[in-house]
């Protein structure tokens, strides 16, 4: 995992999330709530999403933010709700509380689960009955959380307390809390804790939650981790303009939208080589 930029800008943002349309959203989630208090679950349409995918997609170079696989070839990928929103109702059309993901981390490992070390966050208080006027007009303003209105910062406060074990890679630096061990004998390459508290339970959490260290993802980032290891193991030998070449691409290859970039950047560090461009 590495950290990603929410983009805030309107041009960058989805129409879908911007006033006025976030308004006629939010008149959908109250109805979807007090539905949900007859028929005992809330039901969403994802085409309520779908608009996100694009810009999400392009934040993450077309990989998936949790284990960092590509989802160009095989897979289209997923708009995730980082907080489950069968549990997190009121945060079903966030733009905030959605990343990109692949199917595997999104479907097949994460699903509803959310585990955190504070108390839930408290939902918005809900009247009895839906409203009408002007405390429908209040209510409707309590369920918006417009993306160009709002910083990293303000977003971190309002879920901070809830201290979930998952990074969030877009409010937290997920390079910060793991390191990578390679297993030469088994090709493949572990993901660790870099250490601390911190680090162990956001380890546990992306095993158990993300599956992050599933043998095929181990197999895969071992592919990748071989040729960083033949090129700077040859550094030494090369001619000064091969040499600059092989690091150029040992930059190019700890890029945003480079698969793994996450490991590639803790090698290079471990080396003493450049970051990426």
């Amino acid at each position: 995992m590495i950290k990603l930029q929410r983009r805030r800008a309107a041009a960058h943002v989805p129409k879908r999330f911007q006033q006025p349309k976030l308004k006629v959203a939010a008149a959908t989630l109250a109805t979807i709530y007090y539905d949900a208090q007859t028929a005992g679950k809330f039901t969403f349409d994802s085409n309520a999403w779908k608009p996100a995918k694009g810009a999400l997609k392009i934040d993450t170079g077309g990989k998936c933010a949790y284990c960092e696989t590509s989802t160009e070839v095989v897979a289209h990928g997923d708009v995730e709700h980082f907080r489950p929103k069968s549990i997190y109702w009121w945060l079903a059309f966030v733009f905030d509380n959605y990343l990109f993901s692949c199917q595997i981390c999104n479907q097949t490992y994460k699903g509803d689960r959310f585990p955190k070390a504070g108390a839930a966050l408290a939902p918005p208080p809900m009247p009895p009955v839906l409203p009408t006027g002007p405390v429908l007009t209040t209510l409707l303003a309590s369920l918006i959380l417009d993306a160009t209105q709002v910083a990293d910062a303000q977003v971190a406060a309002l879920w901070s307390a809830e201290d979930a074990d998952l990074p969030h890679p877009y409010y937290e630096d997920p390079e910060a809390l793991f390191v990578y061990e390679a297993d030469d004998t088994n090709r493949e390459v572990w993901l660790r804790s870099a250490g601390g508290a911190r680090a162990d339970r956001a380890l546990a959490a992306v095993e158990t939650v993300l599956g992050l260290n599933r043998e095929e993802l181990r197999r895969l980032r071992y592919a990748e981790y071989r040729p960083l290891v033949i090129i700077n193991a040859s550094l030494p030998h090369l001619t000064l303009s091969l040499r600059r070449d092989a690091i150029t691409e040992l930059r190019v290859q700890q890029g945003r939208t480079q698969p793994f970039a996450g490991m590639k950047r803790h090698y290079a560090r471990a080396w003493g080589l450049p970051g990426p461009f």
